[in-house]
């Protein structure tokens, strides 16, 4: 269904992306997996036409995909980083417009909400929906369009553990309609409950391609597969964190450091970078400065009106800043 040969995209008189040889096909759900940089976003841009490849071809159904080619890329459904949604109108109005954007009937808009779980939500505005809410919002306009090739960039971005399960089950539907799926994500914590096949990327260059299967119990990972890790520095070594393990990042004095029950250690990435690794794994911004483990959260504070602490459950009992405005995010978030 899809084939890339040869393909190469220069930017800035450097090599970004080089792909030899590639083929996906229909019910396949690869998962292209690398870190920041890797050239994974790059490959979904081109994917979907919107850049022009500097050298190779990709061809989609028989049809070479360029920005040009309207009619192959209506074939093509893509999920990108940021949701995209227009803020002041309703979840229903921004899904009627994205019909009439692309000459989609709109009777499919109420089954689609129910699938996506925001049929009771019809009518908000989209600047009152929670994050997670947002990206399913996002996500149902991919359910709308019925297309046989499905691009998705970092699909699980602000998203709930319900909202990642959700999406898994869909895109494994999906695939069992005929739809081929590439996604894009930093591991298989999460892609791994839906993938079938994985695509490491370094460098803007393929260093693996491999089948993957999941167990009844959940994802199974092949051998060679490295569990997730956030790399932090104490003196003389080089240690490891499991995400689960880390109470809070904080940011001070150009430094972030790592918290865990036992020890603090300095990260070379900064918050921001640690925000978006984290991304899907439970970790919230609470403050411009602290970024949150949900699990080890005992309690919200509040102080006065304006003035809110987050209580860890740690023995220290730490406490964290919570700005207002953090304060209302995680309020809809969780629900309380």
């Amino acid at each position: 269904m899809l084939q890339i040969r040869r393909l190469e995209k220069i930017i800035d008189g450097h090599s970004a992306l080089v792909i030899e040889a590639l083929d996906i096909e229909p019910g396949e759900i690869v998962a292209v997996l690398g870190p920041q940089g890797s050239g994974k976003t790059l490959l979904i841009r081109l994917l979907a036409g919107i850049l022009i490849p500097s050298g190779g071809s990709i061809v989609f159904a028989d049809e070479h995909i360029a920005p040009e080619s309207h009619k192959v890329r209506r074939e093509i459904g893509v999920l990108f980083e940021e949701d995209l949604l227009y803020d002041r109108h309703s979840v229903r109005g921004n899904l009627v417009f994205y019909c009439h954007l692309y000459g989609l009937p709109t009777s499919h808009i109420g089954a689609v909400l129910t699938q996506i779980g925001l049929s009771d939500q019809a009518q908000k505005a989209v600047s009152k929906l929670s994050p997670s809410e947002q990206r399913r919002l996002a996500f149902a306009r991919l359910l709308l369009g019925q297309h046989r090739l499905l691009l998705l960039d970092q699909p699980v971005l602000r998203t709930d553990l319900s909202t990642q399960e959700l999406f898994a089950r869909l895109l494994r539907q999906l695939a069992a309609g005929g739809a081929a799926v590439v996604l894009t994500d930093e591991d298989l914590v999460w892609a791994g409950q839906c993938c079938t096949r994985v695509i490491e990327l370094e460098g803007g260059r393929i260093v693996n391609d491999y089948a993957f299967e999941r167990e009844e119990s959940g994802a199974a990972a092949p051998e060679h597969f490295t569990p997730f890790k956030v790399p932090a520095r104490k003196e003389d070594r080089i240690l490891l964190y499991d995400p689960g393990d880390i109470l809070y990042a904080t940011s001070r004095e150009s430094k972030t450091y790592l918290r865990t029950a036992s020890e603090e250690a300095v990260t070379s990435f900064t918050l921001q970078e640690l925000e978006s690794r984290l991304s899907g794994r439970g970790f919230f911004k609470a403050h411009r400065a602290y970024l949150v483990n949900l699990q080890h959260i005992r309690a919200v504070i509040q102080y006065t009106r304006n003035s809110y602490m987050l209580q860890l459950d740690d023995k220290q009992e730490t406490m964290i800043p919570l700005s207002k405005q953090s304060e209302k995010e995680l309020q809809d978030l969780l629900g309380y």
